[in-house]
């Protein structure tokens, strides 16, 4: 068997960029009192009112930055397996966001003995955060 080097083509930063946007309204949305915002805070054990006072811009900024992390990383496997649309996107997004996002932190919530409950919210929030990378870098090709 012959190996061969796939040269994949430009990066598409702008469509990252908008899958990172994207990732990061839907983490504002998932976690707020309008979601599931109520049982996260139950799950990690703190009040809303704790929350806020914890709360520090440079949280949102690292979360940004993690959620282009991802996004990247999808767009990459994406070319890598040569997706060509949003059926592809979906496909990558769900096998991303479930055998890598989703199995990391649900494995670290049962090492640390995080309420079920949480766990459940915190890997949801990565298979549908995938997902919806993958929908917007299937589209844009």
């Amino acid at each position: 068997m012959e190996a061969s080097i796939y040269i994949p083509p430009e990066m598409n930063y702008w469509k990252v960029l908008v899958a990172t946007l994207a990732y990061f309204v839907l983490g504002a949305l998932w976690y707020s009192p309008l979601l599931f915002g109520r049982i996260w805070t139950g799950g990690i054990g703190k009040t809303e009112a704790q929350v806020k006072a914890d709360f520090s811009p440079l949280n949102l900024v690292w979360t940004f930055i993690m959620n282009w992390f991802g996004a990247y990383g999808l767009a990459r496997i994406f070319i890598w397996v040569r997706g060509e649309d949003v059926t592809d996107g979906i496909i990558v997004g769900l096998l991303v966001g479930v055998c890598f996002a989703a199995a990391t932190v649900f494995m670290h919530d049962v090492q640390e003995k995080r309420k079920c409950s949480l766990s459940v919210v915190n890997t949801l929030y990565s298979i549908v955060g995938f997902i919806f990378m993958g929908i917007i870098i299937g589209l844009w090709q």
